[in-house]
């Protein structure tokens, strides 16, 4: 197996062990904060959802390889969730949960359990389409693209820079079940 399909398979593994932390978790749990300066579980998995969500709307536009994919928009955009979910007007244009302060992070209105997990599960499942498409060859995966921080990247960047950031969520998750006294996950 090549390289970009074990990370494009990983990612896969990521998203899914994401979801199972969370799954068991009930409303009350998904919005429990340990700590004043600690995002909620729900946080981190709606925070790493939409990553996820702008991965799968970016990569299409990267490779004339990946126009089988579709050109797609953000879910979060084209369902209009900011306004669905009552994020304030200067959170929603963007949100992302990138750079924002510990009070706004934790008064953003998450839906309950099941609207949030449904937009999760979409989210990874286009992110895992795009991601196993643009790793479907060496050549797509170092093609040169601008990421999503406007950087000159290689696909791949892209791809495995999510599959970090994730990674890097799914750890926060299993520390704040932890925490909480009711173990972490085990994946």
């Amino acid at each position: 197996m090549s390289t970009p399909a074990l990370v494009a398979q990983r990612l896969v593994k990521v998203h899914g062990w994401i979801l199972k932390a969370v799954e068991d978790r009930d409303e009350e749990q998904l919005c429990e904060r340990i700590a004043p300066t600690a995002p909620s579980i729900g946080f981190h998995l709606w925070h790493v959802a939409r990553w996820a969500d702008r991965v799968q709307a970016a990569l299409p536009a990267m490779h004339p390889g990946l126009e089988r994919l579709g050109r797609t928009e953000e879910l979060w955009l084209s369902s209009a969730l900011a306004a669905a979910w009552g994020f304030p007007a200067a959170v929603a244009a963007d949100a992302n949960g990138m750079g924002l302060d510990d009070d706004v992070s934790a008064s953003l209105p998450l839906p309950p359990k099941a609207v949030l997990l449904d937009y999760a599960r979409r989210s990874f499942t286009a992110a895992d389409r795009a991601a196993t498409a643009a790793a479907a060859s060496e050549e797509i995966f170092e093609t040169p693209c601008t990421d999503l921080y406007g950087r000159p990247n290689p696909i791949g960047d892209v791809v495995i820079g999510h599959l970090s950031h994730a990674g890097r969520h799914l750890g926060m998750i299993e520390a704040l079940r932890g925490l909480s006294g009711r173990g972490t996950a085990t994946i």
